[in-house]
């Protein structure tokens, strides 16, 4: 096993160092910049639901858990549900 490990971690060295600098430079850039921009996304959604995210965690801190429902009434409380989630629910629900 530790040699079939070794053997893996010397071909992808070996890979690796077969491309270039500037390929490798390349992606590292757009990586980045991949990790950036949702890292943008994510600080705005909390600012965006700050009021939601706050409340949840009162209800979390009260009770250590909450249902879906009551997850989902908290957020009704600040954002419209899309009616297809709704229709999911409900079948789930169903079932």
């Amino acid at each position: 096993l530790v040699a079939a490990w070794s053997g893996d971690m010397i071909m992808r060295m070996m890979a690796r160092n077969s491309m270039s600098e500037k390929l490798q430079s390349a992606i590292d850039r757009e990586v980045k910049r991949i990790a950036d921009e949702a890292y943008q996304v994510a600080l705005q959604q909390i600012r965006d639901n700050r009021e939601a995210i706050d409340e949840a965690v009162e209800a979390i801190m009260e009770k250590e858990t909450i249902s879906g429902d009551e997850f989902r009434a908290i957020v009704e409380k600040y954002t419209e549900i899309p009616a297809e989630n709704k229709k999911f629910l409900a079948k789930a629900a169903a079932l």
